[in-house]
């Protein structure tokens, strides 16, 4: 008699054990598919920034309103780093016109909050009627503010590829 209280206590403890492993397993598949798209969604976000950005600030009429354009997708750290060598900002409407084309950004993820970006792209600057155009490498430097989303918090022009015209 005790054998069989035994037995169908341990048959009771193990449809129990194997009741809870089925929920883990259904919760841990769960977890994973919210991490995943959570992860896509923050990359996509970076990336999207990163575009935004490089594109505002390459493509302008002006650098009064190239600056004024950048403004929200930069922290304060990031916004200093786009003046001309740390001066105060050009308030001229000189003749200065820019654009981009061909944008190829290559991004290294570092953590969930950063981001690098190496971006490519040919670049066209008119300034006094003599249109220049390059391809250049820019570097971005993203940081995931809470409330605000992916940010530039630094840019760092890398140099220009030659022979790719």
């Amino acid at each position: 008699m005790l054998g069989f209280i035994a037995a169908a206590v341990f048959i009771v403890y193990a449809f129990s054990l194997r009741t809870q492993l089925q929920e883990v397993r259904g919760n841990q598949s769960n977890y994973e598919e919210k991490i995943a798209s959570l992860s896509s969604i923050q990359n996509t976000e970076a990336l999207e920034v990163n575009r935004k950005f490089l594109t505002n600030f390459f493509t302008y009429q002006t650098t009064a309103e190239r600056y004024k354009n950048i403004k929200s997708f930069m922290t304060d750290q990031g916004y200093k780093a786009t003046h001309p060598s740390g001066m105060e900002l050009p308030n001229s409407d000189q003749s200065v016109q820019s654009s981009m084309v061909g944008l190829k950004p290559f991004e290294y993820q570092s953590s969930k909050t950063e981001a690098e970006f190496f971006n490519e792209f040919k670049l066209s600057t008119e300034f006094n009627n003599v249109t220049n155009t390059k391809t250049v490498i820019v570097k971005t430097f993203l940081v995931y503010v809470k409330e605000q989303g992916w940010r530039i918090d630094d840019v760092e022009f890398v140099g220009q590829l030659t022979g790719r015209e």
